[in-house]
This record gives C-alpha cells, structure tokens and sequence, in this order.
C-alpha cells in the first residue's frame, strides 16, 4: 500500500533478458537497450526534487544484466543522503555467489520471480534457447539464503499454474529465505494471449488451496509462507483504516523511466496517452505531478468496484489488467478469498 505522499520510481535498467517468458508483457529480451547512467541520474534527481520520499524499484528485462548502474544509483542516493527504499525484482537465474554478496552490500529489497515447481515453471519461463530456468533460478535463491538474505517472490497467476500453487508453498517453504509472496494476474498482452488466463473458479480454488497448505506447514513448525495480499488486509482491518489506493499508478505519484529514457506513469501502461516525456529533458520536472494526475484521470474505474462494499479493504483493481482485458472476475474471485481469509483471522483472534 503506498505510503501517503511517498512516490515511487521504477528504473527499467535495460530491455534485455535473459528468458523469454511465455505472458511477458514487457517482450523482454527482443530489445537490448542497456539504460546509461546520465538517464538514471536524471529520474532519480527528479524525484528527488518532486517528492519527499520515494522508493526506487529495479526492474527489466532482467536488471542484473546492468547491475554496475544499479550500484552507482544506490551509491549515489548514499551521497545524496536521501531517504529511500531501493528494491530490485529478478528471475534469480544469474545470481551467483559474487552477485549475492554485491546485492547485500547493497542492502537492496530483492524479489524474485518464481511461477511453480520445475514442471510448471521451466514451461513458463524458459531461457532464450527454450530450455527450462528452473534449476537456475533456485541456485540464485539459495546463493541469496547463503548470504543471509531473505527474499519476496513473485507469482504470475495463469491458467497453467493455479492448480499449482499448493506445491509452491511447499517449494517456498523447504527454500527457507522466502519472506512472502505477492500473486500477480497476467495479462492478455504482449507475448501473453487470452488462453493463458485462468477461469475465476479454477484461480480462486488455487489460491484457497494454497493458503491452506501455507497454514497446514505452519502448524506443524514448518516455515511459514505469508501472503502479501492476505497480510495486507489483515493490517487494514486491524488498523481500522480505509485502503485509499491499488498502487502508486492508482494513487498518482507512479514514476516509470524505461531504458531509452522515455517515462510512464505505470510499467503495464505504455501508450502514448500515459507516456510523461523524455526524463532528460531540461523542464521534465516541472508540473510532473499535475501530469501524473492528468494521467491517471484518463482511466475510468470500474463501476462495479466504486459502488462495491468492499472496496475499503480490497483497495479496487490492477487497472493496467482491468483494461487489458476488461475482466475484473478473476481478480475479484482471488481477493474475496483473501478477504475471507483476512476476516476469519481476526474474528478469531
């Protein structure tokens, strides 16, 4: 949830991957654009002057082909003495023992993307040769768990998976550095078609089947594997507040600089109605916030969800989903059971 009047940067540090994941919206991989320093330098002064505080996310392609930049940004907030929180989102698979130990010197937030055991992984995230990425991407994790290191993951919710995620959790468990998992819902554009998507039911029986596993392994004094969303409401009921916002996007205050330099206002949303400009440019700060708002006015929310009783704790859509595919069922069904989920823990406790 985004910290009120905080903003966030996403540097996409270069086009190039070294996977070629089956629901990429990003194509990643079939550019290879490499961001140079002046651009990251630009966005993160920008931001600096139009926020108070930000959090910086690496993203890509995959951003440890540029982790050198990604070092210099870090440093360079050091010098600045600007509060941030930087973070970077990878597939693991090129993290070796050397990399782990740069990235905790960094004392970077590190996610990792994993979509379910070998079987169902290695299908939907091959290497560029088409062969599965599954072993190596376990190396890098546990490389990470050698160095101390805990990780947040990152699944993709498809239709090849969501009977899947049971074994995940066990998968997650055995592994013992992850920290919580986030469900991220794919959309039907880029390398993504409709087919890939889930039916309502088949990704709500999924994910209560995996938030059962999750809770069956704890109490048995396995590692426990918590839910971002789950853990979220949780807070939002506990703390009696009301969820304002889905994400930075929602709540304008979203900066996202591609590797050419070239700025959106959210990494799923990048037509020209969204596009802010080029980040180099020598006004770019100017009005920068009254331009995200002007963006963010162009999506209209759902009618169903502004009208819905529950919206306080849901928080309403992933808009970039919403208007890829103008299906709000499969997201809905997932969160209602988290919903409950959330309620019956504190009803209980």
């Amino acid at each position: 949830m985004p910290e009120e009047n905080s903003g966030l940067l996403a540097l996409s540090v270069t086009a190039d991957c070294n996977l070629r994941c089956s629901y990429c919206y990003a194509c990643g991989g079939e550019e290879k654009t490499m961001m140079s320093w002046p651009i990251a330098k630009r966005a993160i002064d920008v931001m600096a002057e139009c926020f108070p505080s930000f959090k910086i996310q690496f993203t890509g392609g995959e951003p440890i082909l540029n982790l050198d930049l990604i070092e210099r940004a870090v440093n360079y907030l050091d010098d600045l003495g600007f509060s941030s929180l930087c973070q970077i989102q990878t597939n693991a698979t090129l993290i070796t023992a050397e990399v782990a130990r740069r990235l905790k010197g960094l004392k970077l937030g590190i996610g990792v993307s994993l979509d379910g055991p070998a079987s169902v992984n290695d299908a939907l995230r091959p290497f560029s040769d088409g062969h599965g990425s599954t072993a190596s991407a376990l190396r890098g994790i546990l490389a990470l768990r050698d160095e101390g290191i805990l990780v947040g993951a990152t699944t993709v919710l498809t239709r090849a998976n969501a009977s899947a995620l049971n074994s995940l959790v066990d998968l997650f468990s055995y592994l013992g550095n992850i920290d919580g998992v986030a469900i991220d819902f794919v959309r039907p554009v880029g390398r993504a078609g409709p087919s890939i998507q889930p039916d309502p039911a088949q990704a709500a029986e999924g994910i209560e089947a995996a938030i059962c596993r999750a809770e069956h392994l704890y109490s048995i004094g396995a590692r426990g594997i918590k839910f971002r969303e789950l853990e979220r409401m949780k807070s939002t009921i506990d703390l009696g507040k009301k969820r304002q916002h889905h994400c930075y996007f929602d709540s304008c205050r979203s900066l996202v600089v591609l590797a050419d330099g070239l700025s959106y206002v959210c990494p799923s949303l990048l037509g020209p109605e969204m596009m802010l400009g080029r980040v180099e440019e020598r006004h770019f700060a100017d009005g920068l916030r009254d331009r995200m708002v002007r963006a963010c006015s162009l999506v209209t929310r759902p009618r169903e969800c502004v009208a819905c009783p529950d919206l306080w704790l849901c928080g309403g859509p992933c808009l970039a989903h919403y208007l890829a595919g103008r299906n709000l069922s499969i997201e809905c069904s997932v969160k209602r059971v988290f919903m409950r989920h959330a309620r019956n823990v504190v009803n209980d406790t």
